[in-house]
Protein backbone atom coordinates (compact mmCIF):
# COMPACT_ATOMS: atom_id res chain seq x y z
CA UNK A 1 0.00 0.00 0.00
CA UNK A 2 2.84 2.40 0.68
CA UNK A 3 4.21 1.68 -2.77
CA UNK A 4 1.17 3.36 -4.36
CA UNK A 5 1.98 6.66 -2.63
CA UNK A 6 5.75 6.66 -3.09
CA UNK A 7 5.69 7.32 -6.84
CA UNK A 8 3.10 10.16 -6.81
CA UNK A 9 4.89 11.79 -3.86
CA UNK A 10 8.23 11.52 -5.70
CA UNK A 11 6.74 13.09 -8.85
CA UNK A 12 5.24 15.92 -6.78
CA UNK A 13 8.58 16.64 -5.07
CA UNK A 14 10.50 16.59 -8.38
CA UNK A 15 7.93 18.88 -10.03
CA UNK A 16 8.13 21.31 -7.11
CA UNK A 17 11.93 21.38 -7.21
CA UNK A 18 12.02 21.98 -10.97
CA UNK A 19 9.53 24.86 -10.65
CA UNK A 20 11.57 26.49 -7.88
CA UNK A 21 14.95 25.77 -9.44
CA UNK A 22 14.79 28.40 -12.17
CA UNK A 23 17.13 31.38 -12.14
CA UNK A 24 16.43 34.91 -13.30
CA UNK A 25 19.15 37.46 -14.04
CA UNK A 26 18.02 41.03 -14.47
CA UNK A 27 20.32 43.55 -16.14
CA UNK A 28 19.58 47.27 -16.11
CA UNK A 29 18.36 48.41 -19.51
CA UNK A 30 20.76 51.38 -19.74
CA UNK A 31 23.73 49.16 -20.59
CA UNK A 32 25.42 49.52 -17.16
CA UNK A 33 27.01 46.14 -16.43
CA UNK A 34 29.04 47.14 -13.33
CA UNK A 35 26.74 45.38 -10.85
CA UNK A 36 26.83 42.19 -12.93
CA UNK A 37 30.60 42.29 -13.50
CA UNK A 38 31.38 42.86 -9.82
CA UNK A 39 30.12 39.36 -8.98
CA UNK A 40 31.53 37.59 -12.04
CA UNK A 41 34.28 35.63 -10.32
CA UNK A 42 33.87 35.56 -6.56
CA UNK A 43 35.83 32.34 -6.07
CA UNK A 44 39.06 34.24 -6.82
CA UNK A 45 40.62 31.55 -8.93
CA UNK A 46 44.22 32.39 -9.75
CA UNK A 47 44.11 31.96 -13.50
CA UNK A 48 47.15 31.57 -15.71
CA UNK A 49 49.22 34.64 -16.39
CA UNK A 50 51.05 35.27 -19.66
CA UNK A 51 54.06 36.38 -17.62
CA UNK A 52 55.15 37.80 -14.28
CA UNK A 53 58.17 39.60 -12.89
CA UNK A 54 59.10 40.62 -9.37
CA UNK A 55 61.49 43.59 -9.09
CA UNK A 56 62.97 45.10 -5.93
CA UNK A 57 59.91 47.27 -5.31
CA UNK A 58 57.16 46.13 -7.71
CA UNK A 59 55.32 43.13 -9.18
CA UNK A 60 54.33 42.93 -12.86
CA UNK A 61 51.64 40.55 -14.12
CA UNK A 62 50.97 40.08 -17.85
CA UNK A 63 47.27 39.23 -18.17
CA UNK A 64 44.91 38.40 -21.02
CA UNK A 65 43.04 41.42 -22.33
CA UNK A 66 40.43 42.23 -24.93
CA UNK A 67 41.68 45.82 -25.03
CA UNK A 68 40.26 47.48 -21.91
CA UNK A 69 41.86 45.60 -19.00
CA UNK A 70 43.52 47.85 -16.42
CA UNK A 71 44.59 47.29 -12.81
CA UNK A 72 41.00 48.09 -11.81
CA UNK A 73 39.98 44.81 -13.48
CA UNK A 74 42.49 42.67 -11.56
CA UNK A 75 42.54 41.92 -7.84
CA UNK A 76 45.61 40.95 -5.83
CA UNK A 77 45.51 38.57 -2.87
CA UNK A 78 48.64 39.19 -0.75
CA UNK A 79 49.62 36.71 1.96
CA UNK A 80 52.51 36.83 4.40
CA UNK A 81 54.40 33.52 4.20
CA UNK A 82 57.33 34.22 6.49
CA UNK A 83 59.21 36.89 8.42
CA UNK A 84 59.90 39.03 5.34
CA UNK A 85 58.28 36.87 2.64
CA UNK A 86 55.00 37.35 0.82
CA UNK A 87 53.05 35.67 -1.98
CA UNK A 88 50.67 37.38 -4.39
CA UNK A 89 47.83 35.77 -6.34
CA UNK A 90 46.17 37.76 -9.11
CA UNK A 91 42.52 37.19 -10.05
CA UNK A 92 40.06 38.89 -12.40
CA UNK A 93 37.46 41.08 -10.69
CA UNK A 94 35.77 42.46 -13.84
CA UNK A 95 35.46 41.03 -17.33
CA UNK A 96 36.89 42.91 -20.31
CA UNK A 97 34.11 43.19 -22.90
CA UNK A 98 36.17 45.10 -25.47
CA UNK A 99 37.02 43.41 -28.78
CA UNK A 100 40.65 44.23 -29.53
CA UNK A 101 43.09 41.51 -30.53
CA UNK A 102 45.93 41.53 -27.96
CA UNK A 103 47.63 38.10 -28.13
CA UNK A 104 50.40 39.28 -25.77
CA UNK A 105 47.88 40.61 -23.24
CA UNK A 106 48.80 43.66 -21.14
CA UNK A 107 51.51 44.13 -18.53
CA UNK A 108 50.18 45.63 -15.30
CA UNK A 109 52.53 46.71 -12.49
CA UNK A 110 51.82 47.17 -8.78
CA UNK A 111 54.30 48.76 -6.38
CA UNK A 112 55.03 46.97 -3.13
CA UNK A 113 53.37 49.94 -1.39
CA UNK A 114 50.14 49.41 -3.39
CA UNK A 115 50.13 45.75 -2.33
CA UNK A 116 50.96 46.49 1.32
CA UNK A 117 54.34 44.75 1.07
CA UNK A 118 57.34 46.30 2.86
CA UNK A 119 60.40 47.36 0.86
CA UNK A 120 63.05 44.66 0.50
CA UNK A 121 60.64 41.76 1.05
CA UNK A 122 60.88 38.51 -0.88
CA UNK A 123 57.80 38.10 -3.11
CA UNK A 124 56.51 35.07 -5.01
CA UNK A 125 53.62 35.05 -7.54
CA UNK A 126 51.20 32.17 -6.94
CA UNK A 127 49.59 32.11 -10.41
CA UNK A 128 50.74 29.58 -12.98
CA UNK A 129 52.49 31.12 -16.01
CA UNK A 130 51.55 30.04 -19.54
CA UNK A 131 51.72 31.60 -22.99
Amino acid sequence: MTKKFVLPMFVTVVASISLLGGCVIAVDGDGDHDAFEANWDLDREYSKLKGADVASDSVMARVSSNGCTTKDFIGADVRKTGEDRFSVGFYREKQDFCRALLPEGVALTWSFAELGIPDGAEVKVRNPISN
